[in-house]
């Protein structure tokens, strides 16, 4: 059993795996800590909030949008701070920056459509806190972002 962990701890790619879910913790800390101030602490509201759930018909709560709208702002964040650590950190691929921060960020506007449904979907249906949909949603988000970012962001060559 040590013998085949000792082999998977060499492998390259299990290595970034774990590098990448502390890069991933530490954007968790900024999103959920973003998060928490905008809608817990301050409980922001963004002056077109209304202006968009008017043009919604209603659909949407002001409350919903401003959720929503902070998670925008959280991710942005997060998104950033996570390019430069994996770029630096995780895969040590610095070059094409511009290129690669497109398809990085391309990939996290996706995760963050996702997100945003999944908190749609967890608050606005479910019911579930803010801060537990939060954390549901980041985690299928990551699963499925380090995949992609992996085969496709980082890529060497």
């Amino acid at each position: 059993m040590r013998e085949r962990i000792g082999k998977l701890a060499k492998q390259e790619s299990f290595r970034q795996l774990v590098k990448y879910g502390i890069v991933g913790v530490v954007g968790l800390i900024i999103d959920m800590g973003v998060f928490y101030l905008l809608v817990k602490k301050f409980s922001v509201h963004y002056p077109f909030s209304s202006f968009i759930s008017n043009i919604l018909r209603g659909n949407m709560s002001v409350g919903m949008l401003d959720i929503l709208i902070s998670n925008i702002i959280s991710s942005t964040l997060a998104i950033i701070n996570n390019f430069m650590l994996n770029s630096y950190f995780t895969f040590k691929v610095t070059d094409k920056k511009l290129k690669r921060f497109t398809s990085f960020a391309g990939i996290a506007v996706i995760g963050m459509i996702i997100s945003s449904l999944l908190l749609t979907l967890f608050i606005g249906i479910m019911k579930i806190d803010d801060m537990v949909s939060k954390v549901l949603a980041i985690l299928i988000v990551a699963a499925v972002q380090f995949g992609i970012n992996k085969f496709f962001t980082f890529r060497q060559g």
